[in-house]
């Protein structure tokens, strides 16, 4: 899954106020916005349904439905760097084609499996994995406002798609509950495939490229296509000065995908708070909303009354209960003191060690270090799921966020430490 965590530029100032703003300036980040918003609305209606769907109609057991909901990330880390370089070579306009393309199929797909004309597993499997393929939307998004905007412009730009992506994620899981609870799970999943094909359609009959033609022709000449880069990554992680920060970001997603798949799961328990899928989706709509809050308003005075180290050992401590308790939340009232908890934390972390680590780096640095951090970020967003299903199949229902806690606790003592070294060190 792609998370909130890669768009840390939504913070510096409230972007939902300049999109009208903006597209005076440049009409093409107008386009990419409303874009990447219908997409990622239809994306985030698949979150509320995937999990009860694997249970209730396939019989899947946790492990596998682990698997499928980390499937789409693990695709990402290997394919995001291909697109990448690809659209260095043959424009953004064409990659972003493609990916809605597959964006569509793949919706498709998991649609005849939610509808019950096709119930399969294994198509249900490679909907996702084709998906997470083509998922070159966002660093396409990203590189058009590399493009098209100024040096002092791209925090403004970049805001942009943290607005898209944030909104998508805030309304969708509820559109998504509603549709299931009201007409069973194949319609919002076709539902999500023809949002999919309105961006499809603006990408091609409205969004105009990018990328002028003599850059174009000159990378056809001079670039090759990357693949992943094993070495890059390794440098990365090793580095004394960006490496931790890079390890922290890790695990602090690892932690929190644990709940993905598994929080819908125990939701709905029937000897539980037996959740709807409406309901479930409301839930992730809060925690969208909330996490978004957090950012826009109080990241701020956290950075300015404690600086950035010290907000996120705050981040990660609170994460600490707002992960650890889920599986203890026996109502409604307590599970959203309980998520708020959460999403108050993590809005803290989806953004402090990126901004740490920008701080850390060259400018000729901030492309591929930060790419190689959001490739880590996608392995993470594969493992946490899988390892959240195994646990919570064969532990019971309560380990997934148990543990997530623990490593939670684990990050805050070493997020500490690594402070404390830092400040000895000092000039």
């Amino acid at each position: 899954m792609v998370f909130v965590s890669d768009f840390r530029y939504i913070v510096h100032s409230n972007p939902y106020n300049r999109i009208l703003k903006m597209k005076k300036k440049n009409p093409a980040l107008l386009v990419i916005f409303i874009t990447i918003f219908i997409d990622l609305l239809g994306f985030g209606i698949i979150i509320p349904l995937l999990p009860f769907f694997s249970v209730t109609v396939l019989e899947l057991n946790e492990s596998m439905i682990g698997l499928i909901a980390g499937i789409y990330s693990l695709m990402q880390f290997f394919f995001t760097p291909i697109w990448g370089s690809l659209s260095d070579r043959y424009g953004r306009k064409p990659i972003l084609i493609i990916s809605l393309i597959g964006s569509v199929i793949s919706n498709i797909l998991l649609g005849l499996v939610f509808s019950g004309i096709m119930s399969s597993m294994l198509l249900l499997l490679l909907s996702r994995a084709f998906a997470g393929i083509f998922a070159a939307n966002i660093s396409a998004a990203q590189a058009v406002i590399s493009d098209v905007t100024t040096a002092e412009e791209r925090t403004k730009g970049m805001g942009l798609i943290g607005a898209a992506f944030a909104l998508g994620f805030v309304f969708g899981p509820a559109v998504g509950g509603v549709l299931a609870h009201k007409f069973g799970f194949g319609l919002p999943v076709f539902f999500a495939a023809a949002l999919s094909l309105i961006a499809l359609a603006m990408a091609i009959f409205i969004f105009k490229e990018s990328l002028p033609a003599e850059i174009i022709q000159r990378n056809r000449a001079n670039k090759k296509i990357k693949s992943l880069d094993v070495r890059k990554i390794i440098d990365v992680i090793v580095s004394p000065k960006i490496g931790y920060l890079v390890i922290i970001s890790f695990f602090i997603i690892f932690a929190y995908s644990n709940i993905f798949g598994t929080f819908q799961l125990f939701a709905e328990r029937r000897d539980g708070l037996a959740l709807s899928e409406a309901q479930i989706g409301y839930l992730f709509s809060f925690l969208g909303i909330m996490g978004s809050f957090v950012q826009l308003v109080f990241l701020r005075l956290f950075k300015h009354l404690f600086g950035d180290e010290r907000s996120l050992i705050i981040g990660i401590f609170l994460s600490i209960f707002g992960l650890g308790l889920i599986g203890y939340s026996t109502n409604i009232p307590v599970l959203l003191i309980i998520l708020f908890i959460l999403a108050f934390g993590n809005g803290i972390n989806n953004t402090i060690p990126l901004s740490l680590i920008s701080q850390n780096i060259g400018s000729d640095e901030q492309g591929s270090i930060l790419g190689v951090n959001q490739s880590l970020g996608s392995l993470a967003r594969f493992f946490g799921p899988v390892w959240g299903g195994v646990v919570y199949e064969y532990l019971g229902y309560k380990a997934p966020f148990i543990t997530g806690g623990a490593i939670m606790l684990l990050l805050t003592f070493y997020t500490i430490r690594k402070y404390q070294q830092k400040t000895k060190f000092a000039p």
